[in-house]
């Protein structure tokens, strides 16, 4: 135990200004994105491209 307090000294955990988060449990049962559902968003969000036009 006199260890763990050590590291968390070391790393400043026992400072007020920094808390572990406490593990989020998702309500959601399906929370995975796949690549291609990554790849879907961006294509939908990608605001659209700039042609360079050659003169």
């Amino acid at each position: 135990m006199q260890v763990e307090q050590e590291i968390r000294n070391a790393i400043g955990l026992v400072s007020p200004q920094i808390e572990i988060e406490p593990s989020a449990q998702s309500s959601s049962s399906n929370s995975t994105v796949t690549i291609h559902d990554f790849g879907r968003l961006l294509a939908e969000n990608e605001p659209p491209r700039k042609t360079k036009s050659k003169d």
